[in-house]
């Protein structure tokens, strides 16, 4: 195994270096960088879901956003969930 980063492929060492799990080595900063910048919902990377997996997804968020809607407003459709 190499002792590059796995981000910006430059050597680690020290202090600055952390091990991803299953991915390898990384400078703190590039770890953090990519993190803060990668599209990931608890640990779910959206970026990675194939259109169809995306649109089922979204199909999904927006079903429960409506429910809880409903659920807010008082009314009781006996568990129905509204599909569009």
């Amino acid at each position: 195994m190499s002792l590059k980063c796995i981000y910006c492929n430059r050597l680690v060492f020290g202090t600055n270096g952390i091990t991803v799990p299953n991915k390898g080595p990384a400078h703190q900063s590039c770890y953090q960088a990519n993190t803060a910048l990668k599209r990931t919902f608890q640990s779910l990377d959206i970026s990675a879901l194939n259109d169809a997996e995306f649109y089922d997804l979204k199909d999904l968020v927006l079903s429960e956003a409506n429910e809880r809607d409903r659920k807010k407003l008082g009314k009781s459709d006996a568990g129905d969930i509204e599909l569009f």
